[in-house]
Order: C-alpha cells, then structure tokens, then sequence
C-alpha cells in the first residue's frame, strides 16, 4: 500500500547515519503497526550522493542497465533462499510504506548444462536509481516479535557499513593465465561434437572454455563492475555472490523482460567480430548474415523461444529476418521474441519455460545436456545461468550471465563458449571463444599500470 510523503525532509547534506535516522523516524509508529508474522518494506527518497556513495561502497548484488542501477546489501533473515513457490507465497503478505520504487528480490538459475529452477534472494537495504531520475532506499525486514528499534538498528548498521567510504582500488597486472581444456583437447572436443551430430544425435551443442587468471593484487570488484558498465553500455552488468567469491557479468542477452502482461525474449546466436573501419566492419556483418551455418544457428534459437512462449503466452511475434547487435568487439544476430502473458503466468513461469534455451544449451535439450554430461564438461559459477530480479508487482528482468568471470582476491575464472554445428572448424570456434574472452580480459587489466 502507499503513503502520501512526509512535508519535511531530512538533510541530504547529513552524515548517511544522521540522514538515515532522520528519514526513518517519521515512520517508526507505522513501521510498529504492521502485521506480524509478514514481510514489511518502506520505500524512502534517498539523495543522490547518498546513492552514489553507495555505489562506490560494497554491494552484495548489483544490476546495471541503460538508464537503471540497483544494488543490494544483505538479505532478509529466512528469505535469502528461496524458493519461487516461497516467494509467491510472501508476496501476498507484505505490507508496503512509502511511495514511489517498488521492492523487489534478485533471483538466479543454474548453468545450462546442470538446469533447473530459481531461487531468490530478498535484500535488507535496496537502492535504485531509475532512468537516471529519482533514486530510491527501500528497507525491508520481517515483522516478528522483537521491538521495532532492533529492525531499524539492522537497517542502520546496513546502511553504515554500505555508505563507508570505499577504500583505494589496489591495480594488478596479470601474473600467470591457464586455459581448461587447452587448445589440443578443445579440438578433440569439437571435433567429438561434430561427428556425434552428422550422425544425428543432436543438431547444436554449445561448448565453453575456462580461462584462469592470477593477478598481482586482489581484484576490486564493485571497481571492476563500474569500468564494466562503462564497456557494456547495451546489456546488463550483474554482480552476485557465489561459493567462491563473486560473479560478475556484462551480458547483452536477455531471456526475459515482463511489463505488465508484454513479454520479450532476445534470441542472440551467430557472432563475427567487429572492425574499426567502416567497410571492413560491414564486410563482416554482411558476412554473417550470409552465413548458413550462423543462420541455422541462429533460427534454431528463435524457434525453440518463441515455441515455449506458445505455452504461456498470446500473440507470440518476431520479425522474418534477423537483426544486428552490434557490441564494441562483436557483433551477433539479434531477434526479439514478444508476447501477451496469458493469465495466471508470469515473469519466474517464462524463466522456466525458456532457461535454457538452444544458445547457451543446444538442440534438442535433452541429446545436447546428456553429450555435455558424458564429455563431463563443467561449468562452475554461473556460467550460461541466470541472474534477475522480480519486483513486488511480479514486473522484472532475466539476463543470461555471459561475458562473465568468477572472482576470489587475485584469481578470476573467466568463460566463454561457442555454438557447435556440423560444419564447425575447431580452430575458427577457438578463435570466437577467445575473442569473447579478450573481451572481458581487457576489462579485467583496464586498471593494471
């Protein structure tokens, strides 16, 4: 529910503790009458130094995108991971202080080889900043028994230790680098992929490579995630945590984005690389378009997302002819997919309609997860997963984590693949995969001297 604004506003030009106390008191008698036993959120303006403050600071997660940021810090107690039917079920019992940003949580999926469904993530302290306009604190905390003073003590201490000022970014040249598998045992791999398909077992598999990097000095990565949306200004930076540090992606491919009942997915399959001169660049996109193998590539994708939108959807749509992303290194075939959710459906039922799909997977699923699973390929972090978020009105985004790297103090595992057909020739997929990866790489020494 929404609260008409306070007239008074606390200073902007206050130490984060004092505006933040300041801002809270007015509502600590409403935050006290709310339910127990429900989730309870309250959505505060926040100045934007404040925000950028943050931004500078230690985000547990973060969600870059044109004209959006995120960020979150902690997560509520008992609804760090959950599941889609918790989620649903908390959504229903959530009183909502404050106008304006709507809460939301983040959510992941696994790698595409492993599958399987979302789990979520509810922040304590959530900031937001929207079409570069208004930025947005909201707090959320569950309604129990204690005084009202101890969630707002929480909130506080969050909020603290995420506004402190950010120390100096330590810069590392890269020491020692490590390809899995290498190059000889790459083509064995291709080479096993293309015969297992001329001998119609599958029509795609997409394969991935590991690059380990060890670096002089401990890797700064909220530094690293800002030179990334500098670099990625068309897709999606995303930073989450993992069992082995964090994961930090800059992908362009979007499974999912629901507003109101619209639906698209992106299909994003065949890549050529990019030129600094004109003509030449153009050469190569013509050069993909023409290409049968990329085309087949690529329309396999569009018919496998827009076939699961069927199930969940009306009025599904794509143009007849593919499209151009153009990024700063690559260049990508590009059809957006639409719909009309049909009732009942929404943003986490398209996630597991379509996650994962042919791009990141092959075709069909089940022949290509079984030849990934025999090679015993594995693919650790988050890797052709999916990382998201759902707002409280179930409106929200699912972006597959590409162009990505696992980061633990001065090693980073960084990925890449590349989708296999017929006609693949090792070395021209080792070459896409390590432009993907240079991608990144040169990202990650943007800082060394």
């Amino acid at each position: 529910m929404g609260i008409v604004a306070l007239r008074s506003k606390p200073d902007h030009r206050a130490a984060p503790g004092d505006w933040l106390d300041a801002a809270l008191s007015p509502w600590m008698e409403r935050v006290a009458a709310a339910p127990g036993g429900s989730l309870l959120s309250l959505t505060l303006d926040l100045p934007e130094p404040l925000f950028d403050l943050a931004r500078n600071g230690r985000a547990d997660r973060l969600w870059i995108a044109p004209g959006d940021e995120i960020l979150g810090a902690g997560a509520v107690a008992g609804f760090g991971d959950m599941s889609v039917d918790r989620w649903r079920a908390a959504s229903r019992r959530w009183t909502r202080l404050g106008d304006g940003a709507r809460p939301l949580a983040f959510f992941t999926a696994p790698p595409a080889p492993v599958g399987g469904a979302a789990r979520l993530s509810l922040p304590e302290l959530l900031l937001m900043r929207r079409d570069g306009g208004r930025c947005a604190l909201i707090l959320t905390g569950f309604r129990d028994s204690r005084p009202v003073t101890a969630l707002a003590g929480q909130w506080a201490e969050r909020f603290h230790a995420l506004t402190a000022p950010a120390g100096k970014e330590a810069h590392g040249k890269v020491e020692r680098e490590e390809d899995l598998p290498g190059r000889d045992e790459w083509r064995a791999r291709v080479r096993a992929a293309t015969q297992a398909i001329r001998a119609k077992k599958f029509d795609k598999v997409v394969l991935a490579r590991k690059r380990i990097v060890t670096l002089r000095a401990p890797v700064d990565t909220d530094a690293l995630a800002r030179r990334m949306a500098q670099n990625c200004a068309e897709g999606r930076v995303v930073k989450l945590p993992s069992h082995r540090g964090c994961v930090l992606a800059a992908t362009p491919e979007l499974l999912a984005v629901k507003r109101g009942d619209a639906l698209v997915s992106h299909a994003l399959a065949g890549t050529a690389p990019r030129f600094p001169g004109r003509a030449e660049d153009d050469r190569a996109a013509e050069g993909l378009r023409a290409s049968a193998k990329e085309r087949r590539e690529h329309a396999v994708v569009v018919q496998s997302i827009a076939g699961a939108l069927r199930d969940i959807c009306d009025e599904v749509l794509h143009a007849p002819e593919p499209d151009l992303m153009r990024l700063r290194r690559l260049q990508h075939l590009w059809t957006p997919v639409t719909g009309r959710l049909r009732d009942g459906f929404d943003l986490l039922d398209a996630v597991a309609a379509l996650h994962p799909t042919p791009a990141v997977l092959g075709w069909p699923k089940a022949p290509a997860r079984a030849f990934l699973r025999e090679t015993e390929e594995r693919r650790d972090g988050f890797y052709t997963g999916l990382a998201g978020w759902i707002d409280a009105e179930g409106d929200g985004e699912a972006a597959v984590v590409l162009r990505c790297a696992e980061i633990e103090g001065r090693e980073a595992r960084l990925w890449a693949g590349g989708g296999i057909m017929a006609e693949s020739d090792p070395d021209a997929e080792w070459a896409e995969t390590e432009l993907k990866l240079t991608t990144f790489l040169d990202i990650l020494g943007d800082g060394g001297p």
